[in-house]
């Protein structure tokens, strides 16, 4: 009886750090396949407020307070109409962000978390989806330096899998324009064709 009274704080708190850590991975891996730039943003902010908690489990300071910063980006860059003062909130998280990593200072952890918010910040300024995902990444992989060295297995895991998806998603992105190009080519080809042989 001792023994779990004396153990079962910790275990609350690894299967709390478990729980939130494999449903970000999920959200996070559902957040590279999604299409729309918005779709992309709601599934990304589900899985940060998982990490929130996760990393708090972990006692990343620098990474549970990053991803609040990234929630308050995502929540001002959400709407397609943003006011000025929107825009002002999302440029303030920038030195809000380098402020954190200061002050909770953890050595490389600190600066790879806030390098990857950066770069994530760059990622969801943009418009299109397309730039925003080589942003986001380049965010992942410093990130999953930051994950390493926290010793976050599902953070890593949600890394792997938000290269994968990322990669793949670009790629696809890509071959639709080649195969989008490509046939209006060849419908100009046939019209010209038409032109000659009338």
């Amino acid at each position: 009886m001792v023994f779990l009274h004396h153990h079962l704080p910790a275990l609350s708190v690894l299967s709390l750090a478990t729980l939130t850590g494999c449903a970000g991975l999920v959200l996070g891996t559902l957040s590279t396949l999604l299409a729309g730039r918005r779709a992309i943003l709601s599934a990304q902010a589900a899985a940060s407020s998982l990490f929130v908690i996760h990393f708090l489990c972990l006692e990343a300071r620098t990474g549970t307070l990053m991803c609040l910063l990234g929630l308050v980006q995502m929540a001002v860059r959400f709407p397609e109409r943003r006011s000025r003062r929107l825009n002002a909130l999302f440029a303030a998280t920038v030195p809000a962000a380098l402020a954190v990593a200061v002050l909770t200072w953890q050595g490389p952890m600190s600066a790879l978390s806030a390098s990857g918010f950066i770069l994530a910040t760059l990622g969801r300024w943009q418009s299109a989806v397309a730039p925003m995902r080589l942003f986001f990444l380049s965010a992942t992989l410093v990130g999953a330096g930051h994950n390493a060295l926290a010793g976050s297995l599902f953070g890593l895991g949600s890394d792997a899998m938000a290269l994968a998806g990322h990669g793949w998603s670009l790629w696809r992105l890509r071959a639709g324009r080649r195969s989008a190009r490509h046939h209006a080519q060849r419908q100009a080809m046939m019209r010209h064709r038409a032109l000659v042989a009338a």
